[in-house]
């Protein structure tokens, strides 16, 4: 994969009234995806805070590995940076951030407005955005779905009296290196259309060779060759049925398979980049 520009006009323009929209807002929410905090965090939101409140937090904890997450934690706390650990389908992460909004509403909501705390969520394609907004509201006012960029438009959603909340689309960087790309790629922040899959998916079996969790694969798929990822992933397409009309591997559907059951969590808990050494 190489280095290109994945910036949708789309994206731009939403960068822009992004920015116009941080100045009246008190508390920003920036949304990463646990597994790729490094990877997920768009250095364009860093770019607009301008001293705003900021919270961290680290989504779809529930798939990452927890020691490497609470790793993370102290690496952002050493940043001076106030994170968590979230899943909006847990109850204890979604009271720990109700708790956490409801001292802000009281010591950020500009009384002498008259207004409620404005708050904002940001984050990049497919981080969860939407599934949070919609928990708070308690019905399907924003769209969601598995693909990145569903969200459309702008929105305020008050959330209580004291609290009012302004719907974002999910944004990613003009440009992405190899590095920053892949992981990217697997959570699914990339559209499929613009990656290659075999290539994303060797990626993601050689990541689980090397941190020694082969196993969870195997758990998954059944007995497995671990000699080069490629004798890998054609032994996985050839145990799930991934088959040509001529009897051969359909390499394709098995790289399909493996980077859906990743993004559903279905391959065990895992996370793709580790803080650094300290942390």
């Amino acid at each position: 994969m190489k280095k290109g520009q994945w910036y949708p006009g789309s994206m731009a323009r939403a960068v822009n009234v992004l920015r116009q929209d941080f100045k009246i807002i008190d508390l920003v929410v920036e949304l990463l995806d646990a597994r790729i905090p490094i990877s997920s965090r768009n250095p364009v939101f860093a770019s607009l805070l301008d001293g705003k409140k900021h919270l961290i937090l680290l989504h779809k904890a529930d798939r990452a590995e927890e020691a490497v997450t609470e790793r993370w934690l102290s690496y952002f706390q050493g940043m001076d940076l106030q994170s968590m650990a979230f899943s909006v389908h847990h109850s204890r992460y979604l009271k720990q951030l109700l708790r956490y909004l409801k001292g802000q509403e009281h010591n950020l909501r500009p009384t002498r407005l008259k207004r409620p705390l404005r708050m904002i969520f940001v984050g990049i394609p497919n981080v969860g955005k939407s599934t949070l907004i919609n928990y708070f509201v308690h019905k399907a006012v924003t769209r969601t779905a598995n693909q990145p960029g569903i969200t459309r438009g702008r929105q305020w959603i008050r959330i209580t009296p004291g609290l009012e909340l302004l719907d974002t689309p999910g944004i990613l960087w003009p440009y992405l290196n190899e590095e920053t790309a892949k992981p990217l790629a697997v959570v699914g922040a990339i559209p499929s259309g613009r990656i290659d899959l075999e290539e994303i998916a060797l990626w993601l079996i050689g990541l689980y060779i090397r941190k020694e969790k082969s196993d969870l694969l195997v758990k998954r798929y059944g007995d497995l060759q671990f000699d080069t990822t490629e004798k890998t992933l054609e032994a996985i397409g050839l145990s799930q049925g991934c088959l040509q009309s001529s009897g051969k591997v359909d390499l394709g559907r098995a790289a399909t398979l493996i980077l859906r059951d990743f993004q559903g969590g279905v391959l065990g808990r895992m996370t793709l980049e580790d803080p650094p050494l300290g942390f």
